[in-house]
């Protein structure tokens, strides 16, 4: 699969067991950091790797938000989760 590239960062599928998807600088190659489980659903993958795992149920999305209402900031597992993932 191609790398994702988004800002200054490089997205791409990761090498964690049970993590979707690494963050790397685009800059220095660095791993910034992990996000998503490969063992639960998301509402809609933008990336597109799990996409056979996206539910497109708007009621648990919004339960999602609920339960995850602290905002961590950007550049955050948090941040990209909800921007990829929810």
């Amino acid at each position: 699969m191609k790398d994702f590239i988004f800002k200054n960062w490089i997205i791409r599928p990761s090498t964690l067991k049970h993590k979707k998807y690494d963050v790397f600088n685009k800059g220095s190659g660095k791993k910034a950091l992990s996000f998503g489980d490969k063992r639960y659903q998301q509402y809609k993958d933008k990336i597109g790797h799990y996409s056979d795992l996206d539910h497109l149920d708007k009621d648990r999305r919004k339960n999602y938000y609920k339960r995850h209402n602290k905002d961590y900031g950007y550049p955050s597992a948090d941040w990209f989760s909800k921007k990829f993932l929810w």
